[in-house]
């Protein structure tokens, strides 16, 4: 039983008593955009990026904490002190045991950082790597679109492949079923008709395989968009007449590329990262203020008693003399600087090679698609002439086969070259880094 491709396209779906939606490619990009896994993760990224700037900022916040400690002397400890001190012009040394077997402290402490370049200059490299976080968040959609995009027109192809297929099939069954009558007539033999189901075997065999391609790429496109397997996906199958270039202007900036935009960003952290080590020069300066009670007690004679005790100050860090490390970590720097400098250029000339290839191609395939469909046009106006010369007994089975399969072949090559064109356009875009733009 023959089935043509709108009824092949609703059994790929369960809900065969809805009209279902067709999407258009700008729908499917932007419910990836919405909805892909991929995109979703890179967001949980951005999400972290942005903690740890906070988590670097708080280190510039007040300190409080709270110690305590408990001592039971089972022994006091003993300490010496000029005998004189007891008794004035006494010569020698004498030992002391003071305090009492239990004693305890309770404290709050508080401190501030005052001046800490460090700290100052790590909050800004925090914040470019959060840049570079968004940076990275983009490159994960141009991927997706790219992806989308390019699954969606392989999809329309095969779709619109194998509507021309079925097309030719059904004019196949009606020649093979005029056939027939005229090998009851006497006009053809067997040979004739049996040819003919042949051909059309063939055509239904290459049909079935197109059909197996065309889930296979519907599936992928719902794995983009994090849709469930067996929910349905209808996509346009009418392919865009339109020849023309999309409009890019003529002065391309390399900074529209998120690669090129990441790799300035990693020279920022960089920059940072040397002025961090060359910070660590510097002093260190925080507050302090402390309050607490300190308890001292004797269950022997039943005493115990508390003071309270507190203090203001500043604390002073000052490395004067690391061994050098700095200056290693800084020559470090200086050639992943160099390294990058390199990348970049690479990167900045593989671009522009990308950039020239897909213009070049962009121009082949655009002429190569007008070809392709007046070929395409031509071998139809030549395989319903023969069909009808066919009908009137003046050319053989072996010429209307011949006409078919030259209109397969020119439809195939039509559709191959529009996919290409297509896929031109995509490349541009993505070397232009206007992929976000125009797919969405």
């Amino acid at each position: 039983m023959k089935i043509n491709i709108a009824t092949f396209i609703m059994l790929l779906t369960p809900l065969l008593s809805h009209a279902q939606k067709v999407y258009t490619l700008d729908e499917c990009v932007s419910l990836a955009l919405e909805q892909n896994l991929e995109i979703g993760n890179s967001r949980y990224d951005q999400l972290l990026y942005d903690e740890q700037v906070k988590e670097v900022k708080r280190a510039a916040l007040p300190k409080l904490g709270f110690g305590a400690e408990y001592d039971l002397y089972t022994q006091l400890p003993t300490t010496v002190i000029p005998s004189s001190a007891f008794s004035p012009g006494a010569e020698g040394y004498a030992a002391a045991s003071f305090g009492t077997p239990h004693q305890s402290t309770y404290a709050l402490q508080l401190e501030q950082v005052i001046f800490n370049p460090s700290l100052n200059v790590g909050i800004k490299a925090a914040q470019t790597i959060n840049e570079m976080g968004e940076i990275q968040y983009v490159q994960t959609k141009e991927n997706i679109t790219f992806r989308v995009a390019s699954t969606y027109y392989n999809a329309q192809v095969v779709a619109k492949q194998i509507e021309m297929l079925e097309d030719n099939s059904q004019s196949l069954d009606t020649l093979i079923a005029s056939t027939r009558m005229m090998m009851q007539s006497g006009l053809v033999n067997t040979t004739d008709v049996d040819r003919l189901v042949i051909n059309k075997s063939s055509l239904d065999n290459h049909t079935a395989t197109l059909q197996a391609d065309y889930i296979y790429l519907i599936n992928s496109l719902k794995l983009l968009l994090n849709m469930d397997t067996d929910e349905g996906l209808t996509i346009e199958h009418q392919l865009s007449p339109d020849l023309s270039a999309l409009s890019f202007q003529d002065a391309f900036q390399y900074e529209n590329r998120s690669e090129v935009q990441l790799l300035n960003k990693q020279k920022e952290v960089l920059d940072l990262q040397e002025k961090q080590i060359n910070s660590g020069y510097l002093p260190h300066l925080s507050a302090v203020a402390s309050y607490g009670v300190m308890g001292y007690g004797d269950q022997s004679e039943n005493y115990y008693e508390h003071y309270d005790f507190s203090y203001v100050g500043l604390k002073l860090n000052w490395m004067l003399f690391d061994g050098m490390v700095k200056s290693s970590q800084k020559t470090q720097k200086k050639i992943e600087m160099k390294q990058l400098n390199a990348q970049l250029e690479m990167t900045q000339r593989s671009i522009e090679n990308e950039r020239i290839n897909a213009l070049s191609k962009l121009k082949v395939h655009q002429r190569e698609v007008a070809n392709q469909k007046q070929s395409m046009e031509l071998a139809t106006n030549i395989y319903q002439n023969i069909q009808m010369q066919y009908s009137e007994g003046v050319v053989g089975v072996q010429e209307i086969i011949e006409s078919e399969n030259e209109l397969t072949e020119a439809q195939t090559n039509y559709l191959n070259s529009w996919v290409r064109l297509q896929q031109a356009k995509l490349d541009l875009a993505k070397a232009e880094g206007h992929l976000l733009t125009h797919y969405n």
